[in-house]
């Protein structure tokens, strides 16, 4: 039994929600053209804008590219992450994920702009041949302490090997789950879709593989993120060690997935018309976890923090000068209050954690805050000078880089190609998983009790 202290939403049939759901498949509104004519548009402008700044800065230094690589970084840990929400509520068997389940998966084709962001950034980076990495490798001349030898192709050829295998994860994912839903929207088309029939046998392979997939795409993101948030920030900056950054990042990821999930599902029930389907106790239980996600993110950056601010050591003080009060202090204080003061002191209150707006709006700070996070991380570390990266210490703290318009491009182009490619997979598939969706629908009623109605959920699990 279960009730939030007013009347639930009343229940649906099976057979309406397939015929609304199979009948909005079949049209495409005015709303959903302009979002991807601008969308595309955006995207179009960002391919320009990486060609104008390849033509004109080339591949020889880094500074140039610090804003493209924190737009990958953004996207690792925001709509790439989506799926991670889902992944773990469908773990637990939460009723509630039902709706979102398949938006969120169809965020993890964002790992395809990923990649091809990915490609040209590898090559800026250094091979970590002499350098202090996580590969702890040298030449057999610099006297690095602890090194293993020669490791071929560290850091960008086991980088590029984990990123294919988390795109093939995320192809894997959204081709299981999406197959119930391809079958019956392809027979109401007349179209004949695999060797589909709806057995037993059938459906417990389809639940079974997804459960697998999805934690092979938990474990995968996990570790490409903390891999590139390694090689491709801390690694450049003489004389950062951090042992919880990677585990930060992860936090990241987990706060910035579930803020992505949560305004994609206010922009379809308020945009997308699924008032019917999308319901606030939906929001009002992501709030939850994403206020948890909050003190969490607050607990490891703070834990990063205060090894540099107590132990000023030498070595440490302009690391902690480039990352936190120096040139980039802006983005710095900008991260902070967005992704923990703004939305701690917005879902702090019950009031507002139980409405549809409170959580969005909480949800947005995040987003925004992220962004200014990764900004901080990446632009900052990538405007160290090649020449120094294998100091034992950064002597001089480089000035600052703000974007120009071309990074702006850029950075806006990568991520409308994530929403994009979730816009056009939407029209091939429902947004809404009909075949997921159905399942609840039939282990759901609502039911006088006293003088109010209760949702009654069925647990055959």
């Amino acid at each position: 039994m279960h009730s939030n202290g007013h009347r639930p939403a009343p229940a649906v049939a099976v057979s309406e929600f397939t015929e609304d759901i199979v009948g909005r498949q079949a049209i495409t509104g005015p709303r959903y053209r302009r979002a991807m004519v601008i969308l595309g548009g955006l995207f179009v402008l960002g391919v320009i804008g990486f060609i104008v700044r390849a033509v004109t800065d080339g591949f020889d230094d880094r500074l140039p590219w610090g804003y493209l690589a924190a737009t990958a970084g953004y996207l690792l840990t925001t709509a790439c992450a989506a799926p991670l929400a889902i992944i773990g509520l469908r773990a637990i068997k939460a009723h509630w994920r039902r709706p979102l389940a398949r938006l969120a998966e169809l965020y993890s084709l964002g790992t395809v702009v990923v990649l091809a962001i990915f490609v040209p950034l590898m090559f800026l980076i250094p091979s970590a041949v002499d350098r202090r990495t996580m590969y702890f490798q040298s030449s057999g001349t610099s006297g690095l302490p602890g090194t293993l030898g020669r490791i071929p192709g560290a850091p960008q050829a086991y980088d590029l090997a984990l990123l294919i295998a988390l795109v093939v994860a995320a192809i894997g994912l959204v081709w299981a789950s999406t197959r119930p839903d391809r079958v019956l929207l392809g027979n109401r088309r007349g179209v004949h879709r695999g060797r589909w029939w709806g057995s037993i046998k059938q459906w417990r392979v389809t639940t079974v593989g997804i459960g697998l997939i999805g934690a092979i795409y938990f474990v995968t993101l996990i570790g490409f993120n903390s891999m590139y948030s390694l090689d491709f920030a801390m690694a450049l900056v003489p004389g950062w060690k951090d042992a919880i950054f990677p585990a930060f990042q992860g936090i990241t990821a987990l706060q910035g997935g579930l803020a992505t999930v949560i305004v994609s599902m206010y922009v379809l029930r308020r945009f997308g018309k699924m008032e019917r389907y999308i319901h606030m106790e939906h929001f009002w239980a992501a709030s939850k976890p994403l206020l948890a996600f909050c003190l969490l993110w607050f607990y490891f950056g703070w834990s990063t923090f205060i090894i540099l601010w107590y132990g000023r050591m030498p070595v440490e003080q302009n690391v902690m000068q480039l990352l936190y009060f120096g040139p980039y202090s802006v983005f710095f204080y900008g991260a902070f209050l967005l992704c923990f003061v703004a939305p701690f002191l917005t879902l702090l209150w019950n009031s507002v954690r139980k409405s549809c707006l409170g959580p969005t709006v909480a949800a947005t700070f995040i987003l925004i805050g992220n962004l200014s996070d990764k900004i901080r991380l990446y632009a900052g570390s990538w405007s160290v000078p090649n020449e120094v990266i294998t100091d034992h210490a950064l002597e001089v703290v480089p000035a600052a880089r703000y974007p120009d318009a071309f990074d702006i491009m850029m950075m806006a182009g990568g991520i409308a190609g994530a929403i994009f490619i979730v816009l056009w997979m939407a029209r091939r598939v429902s947004i809404i998983s009909i075949w997921e969706m159905s399942e609840g629908l039939r282990l759901r009623v609502v039911r006088p009790f006293l003088r109010t109605h209760v949702s009654v959920l069925g647990k055959p699990e």
